[in-house]
């Protein structure tokens, strides 16, 4: 018996793949996928996991409804146990992605639009590290320079040749 119960979830699942190959694309058009990639890692590996995932309920709807037995199996696969795993992928899927939910959007225009947001937000995050790093440098060394004593004058230049 076919089970027409995967339909809903394959076209969520592809309707959740096509925009995040959309986001992709955008970010690939920039130019940025490898600065992206290594400023932000995770980013990349979770939407390859999550692609996975989404592409799971893809392949259990082929299997279930084409009847192939599994070597050591007696039956097909249930057409219960193959929908629940469908599901079950999409709500990892989903649970990988669920603070994305802005980075995805229904169209070209927002979608170049968040893949700006994000590659602006990680440039504001380096630049706030960057002031943040150079502020401590800057105690550091004053702490070293009044710890021993010495005393700099900014107006006297010497310059040797």
């Amino acid at each position: 018996m076919i089970s027409y119960f995967h339909l809903p979830i394959i076209v969520f699942c592809f309707y959740l793949l096509m925009f995040m190959r959309r986001w992709w694309l955008c970010i690939d058009r920039m130019g940025f996928v490898k600065e992206l990639g290594r400023r932000a890692p995770s980013l990349l590996h979770g939407d390859i996991v999550a692609a996975v995932f989404a592409i799971m309920p893809f392949l259990l709807a082929v299997y279930d409804w084409s009847g192939f037995t599994l070597p050591r199996h007696s039956a097909p696969i249930s057409p219960a146990i193959a929908v629940f795993l469908s599901v079950v992928c999409v709500a990892v899927a989903l649970s990988i992605l669920w603070n994305s939910g802005e980075r995805f959007a229904g169209s070209w225009a927002g979608t170049r639009e968040s893949a700006l947001r994000t590659i602006a937000a990680l440039r504001i995050i380096d630049a706030a590290e960057l002031a943040h790093a150079l502020k401590y440098v800057q105690e550091r060394e004053e702490r070293t320079i009044y710890s021993q004593g010495h005393v700099i004058d900014a107006e006297v230049q010497e310059v040797r040749k």
